[in-house]
């Protein structure tokens, strides 16, 4: 892989003043993302920005902010309420869009006050090549998608991840928690708080790749293919558990996790 960190890091060694502002969630982009901007410009040059919004699950905000501490990187927590969006809550085919305009303008407000004039998100090839109206926001505010300039796909970053000895190189793939309520449902924060609640329950048993997506009174599990047996072995503890929060009814998707799995064509981003 170290052809692949060679292009990142050509980059970065490039970046005006040799200082980079990343919309850092943790997931295995940002944070890859991250450990290479460290290894070429210091730690003194990078800046995590965490949009703590009611959208970001609470494990991953936990796990974000305890690894940059642990590195003791530069990072800083900007409050982001995407609920006070009207756009955004009437959960339309451009939510996205609404949602990333919204979050990398508060994102450059932070970097421009701490001295940083370039801001980079985890995005990579895979993600250029599909259906994301947050990136039309992004593109607009000049947002750098230095995965996309060095040409790596997401196996290259998980591959570098695991050569960085990150703990989450094989982590499955993350969305904000927006993505588990079907377009068009008007966005509430109890629906939010919901859907983390019920994958906290899938996640405490071990279940990889996993959704639950967010109807009125209705509960849709999306877990991979690979693990419906398992699924269905712990059905009856699983269900117990989702009753108790409160749900009427509880499906199984039986096709199984699947990226806009909730809005078809009209994909709104990351599912």
């Amino acid at each position: 892989m170290f052809a692949d960190f060679v292009r990142i890091a050509d980059i970065l060694e490039k970046l005006p003043e040799k200082r980079l502002a990343i919309a850092y969630s943790g997931g295995v982009d940002s944070i890859t993302l991250a450990r290479a901007a460290e290894i070429v410009l210091g730690k003194e040059n990078v800046l995590l920005l965490f949009a703590d919004s009611p959208f970001a699950p609470a494990r991953e905000k936990s796990f974000a902010l305890e690894w940059a501490a642990a590195r003791q990187l530069p990072h800083q927590t900007v409050e982001f309420d995407p609920l006070g969006i009207k756009e955004i809550v009437e959960n339309g085919p451009r939510r996205c869009y609404y949602c990333k305009k919204a979050l990398f303008t508060a994102l450059w407000q932070s970097a421009r006050a701490l001295g940083f004039n370039v801001l980079a998100d985890g995005e990579n090839l895979d993600d250029a090549a599909d259906h994301r109206p947050g990136r039309a926001a992004a593109d607009e505010l000049q947002v750098r998608h230095i995965f996309v300039e060095a040409q790596l796909n997401k196996a290259m970053i998980r591959d570098l991840a695991h050569d960085f000895a990150l703990p989450n190189s094989q982590a499955p793939a993350s969305a904000c928690l927006a993505s588990r309520i079907p377009c068009s449902i008007p966005i509430k924060k109890s629906m939010l708080e919901l859907a983390d609640a019920a994958e906290n329950i899938l996640s405490d048993q071990h279940f990889t790749a996993c959704r639950v997506r967010i109807y009125p009174d209705l509960a849709k599990i999306e877990v991979d293919a690979s693990e419906l047996e398992k699924f269905w072995l712990k059905r009856q503890e699983i269900t117990s558990q989702l009753q108790q929060l409160g749900f009427k009814s509880i499906a199984l998707d039986l096709q199984g996790y699947r990226r806009g799995a909730v809005n078809g064509a009209e994909n709104t981003g990351e599912q």
